[in-house]
């Protein structure tokens, strides 16, 4: 699969599932991940405990796609972030991410974020846990 899949497969199937699944995050993310979010980092761990925060406080995640392009292991996105949280309130974050797949997995992910709309404390969606 190619580097570009495997990340439109992780943002669309970890991200936006609403059931936190772990062996589904292990098949498409490296156990060496690193992600940056607005200078917060992220290991393999608290990355996990990342998506199971937002699955508890979100009801619905629906990520779109603006750009994507690829070069060998390397995928950069821009991206939009619509969330729908557990009290009904919503958000948008738009995030511009670079991606490093190696040997079939997200390796590392390097994402700029801006909310476009939402409450304050909805800035840290893209970190929190």
């Amino acid at each position: 699969m190619n580097p570009s899949t495997i990340v439109e497969q992780a943002l669309f199937e970890i991200v936006c599932t609403p059931l936190h699944d772990e062996a589904r995050i292990s098949a498409l993310f490296s156990p060496h991940y690193q992600q940056r979010v607005d200078g917060e980092s992220l290991d393999y761990a608290g990355f996990v405990a990342h998506m199971a925060k937002l699955k508890q406080i979100t009801s619905a995640i629906q990520v779109t796609i603006l750009a994507i392009a690829s070069q060998q292991e390397e995928v950069l996105t821009h991206h939009r972030v619509d969330v729908t949280k557990a009290d009904g309130t919503r958000a948008q974050i738009e995030v511009f991410a670079h991606f490093v797949v190696q040997e079939g997995r997200i390796l590392c992910c390097e994402e700029l974020t801006r909310m476009v709309s939402g409450a304050a404390a909805d800035r840290r969606l893209g970190s929190v846990q």
